[in-house]
């Protein structure tokens, strides 16, 4: 697995600056309303395939996949280089999906770390990835995947969507669609089909009399 690298120009760093920084997940209440998802009438494999597929698809070949029986850790490295400044790090997705009664409930944290470089120092960097409209982004995608809803959210809509609430976009999207991202403007997946769910034995019975 290589590491996407982009070279950033001054104009973008200086885009970056005009506009406010993302609304974060902050607290319990935020996390299970941005990065929790309920499905009902889904399976555990779907869920985890729709989640792969808009990972995969955002930059094909710099996600490594960890599976785990609920779920997977999706690593991606990055390189960015700007005119003075460069940054070297990994992103780090989790994403875990478990039974809540007769539905699924999906999580996803995302998180990064890397090294940034300027003249003569270097600084470390850690932290979570925070952004709300990143995770509205993902779900949208999701549900997409699984064929729960009929649109394919671009990045160029989702930084519109942005933009009209003065936000940066390009903090707020980044991770699936930043300067690093391969596959930003990659055009739609396939959709799954819908579960096909067997009818109940009694209606099943009733139907061969």
């Amino acid at each position: 697995m290589g590491a996407s690298v982009k070279r950033v120009g001054v104009a973008v760093l200086l885009m970056a600056g005009a506009c406010a920084t993302p609304h974060q997940i902050v607290d319990r209440s935020d996390f299970l309303a941005e990065a929790t998802r309920t499905y009902a009438g889904e399976t555990r494999e779907r869920v985890i395939a729709a989640a792969e597929t808009v990972l995969k698809i955002s930059d094909p070949t710099d996600f490594e996949f960890r599976h785990t029986m609920n779920g997977f850790t999706a690593l991606r490295r990055y390189v960015v280089y700007a005119v003075i400044a460069s940054a070297q790090g990994r992103e780090k997705w989790e994403f875990q999906v478990e039974a809540e009664g007769d539905r699924l409930r999906a999580s996803v944290s995302i998180s990064e770390a890397g090294v940034s470089h300027g003249g003569n120092s270097s600084t470390p960097y850690e932290g979570r990835m925070a952004s709300v409209p990143l995770y509205r982004l993902f779900w949208a995608r999701v549900d997409y995947v699984l064929g729960k809803r009929s649109d394919w959210l671009t990045c160029d809509v989702a930084a519109e969507q942005a933009k009209a609430n003065n936000t940066n976009a390009a903090i707020a999207l980044s991770g699936l669609c930043g300067a690093t991202s391969d596959g930003r403007d990659a055009p739609p997946p396939p959709q799954m089909e819908p579960v096909k769910h067997s009818p109940p034995a009694a209606a099943s019975k009733q139907s061969r009399q």
